[in-house]
């Protein structure tokens, strides 16, 4: 299906160029599009570490400000049911999003709220200026979707890729809060404590490629694929014995989605959700993260797992931080 990254310049070509491993300039930090000069010539530097100092709130889409909180009830209920497909049905995924760079797809993304978005840490580039397309389930159509800046990125604080990439999570905050309709909705965020079954059923979604050895292009439709869950201890399991080493390669705060026919996530869909349908309700049960090659027997797809970040997730959206720094690094990461 689809990727992890994907950029202007330098970045895009070095994207094009790896099939597993890349290099690619990652802001690990909590940075504010108001940083951001027009020429991008310098960039306000600020304590790393998530302020307490702003009081923030989620705004409905009736204009009223409510905590925000896992498994609410107005999450996870698309208004428009369609079942089966591999090209995703418009309305059926109404949480989905597209993180761009002008008009070009860099990942994917979840709206969890009327003004945030959940997406992948290694999703985010130093120096560009982000926005978000939603409400359609074409990459390219524009007349009838909702594109919106970034007001704010916020990545999570021990987001690394040494050897591997952990925890890859970041959330972004819209320029201003959208309204509800049948294809702009939120799913539900699980709760801290909350576990998936393993063998449970869930899909991927995406714009990512759909051949593993094409070039690094979005498909034009939003798609779907099924994954069964495993757990991180069978995960390690398995990449083992697929690579013959000795080292544990899925950690805590990790989640995998295997399929026995090869279906996979791939470059292009980093940072889309994992959804599951619990209870008539759709929650974001991972959010895709790295994997070795895609679709590959015995290769499981690797996704953050967001229920261990649920209670970080549910802070920085409650007590949104002014200003943090930009600290630059560049990481080998090992990409779908």
């Amino acid at each position: 299906m689809a990727s992890r990254g994907g950029s202007l310049g330098l970045i895009a070509r070095l994207l094009l160029l790896q099939s597993e491993l890349c290099q690619v300039w990652v802001a690990a930090a909590v940075f504010s599009t108001s940083d951001f000069a027009s020429s991008h010539s310098e960039t306000t530097r600020v304590n790393p570490l998530l302020s307490t100092q702003a009081q923030g709130t989620q705004m409905t889409s009736q204009g009223q400000t409510s905590p925000f909180k896992p498994f609410t009830l107005g999450c996870g209920r698309p208004l428009m049911k369609i079942i089966g497909g591999v090209e995703a049905q418009e309305g059926k995924w109404p949480w989905q999003v597209s993180v761009r760079v002008r008009h070009m797809h860099i990942c994917g993304g979840t709206l969890i709220s009327a003004q945030w978005v959940l997406t992948a840490a290694h999703c985010i580039f130093s120096w560009i200026e982000y926005n978000v397309k939603m409400g359609d389930r074409s990459i390219h159509r524009e007349n009838t979707s909702l594109v919106i800046p970034i007001q704010r990125v916020i990545i999570y604080p021990e987001f690394s890729s040494a050897i591997i990439v952990k925890n890859d999570i970041a959330l972004l905050k819209l320029q201003h809060p959208v309204n509800f309709t049948t294809n702009i909705y939120p799913i539900c965020i699980p709760p801290e404590a909350f576990i998936v079954a393993t063998g449970t059923k869930c899909w991927v979604t995406g714009w990512g490629k759909t051949d593993p050895g094409a070039p690094s292009v979005p498909t034009d439709t939003l798609r779907e694929v099924d994954q069964h869950i495993i757990h991180y201890e069978q995960c390690n399991t398995m990449l083992k014995k697929a690579t013959s080493s000795s080292h544990d390669l899925v950690k805590r705060g990790m989640i995998c989605g295997y399929k026995e026919q090869g279906k996979d996530a791939c470059q292009g869909d980093s940072g889309g959700p994992l959804s599951c349908e619990l209870n008539d309700k759709w929650v974001q049960v991972g959010v895709v993260s790295w994997g070795i090659g895609c679709g590959r027997q015995g290769y499981p797809g690797v996704y953050t797992d967001v229920a261990f970040y649920s209670k970080w997730v549910v802070a920085v959206v409650n007590q949104a931080p002014r200003s943090s720094p930009l600290v630059f690094l560049i990481l080998p990461l090992c990409l779908l």
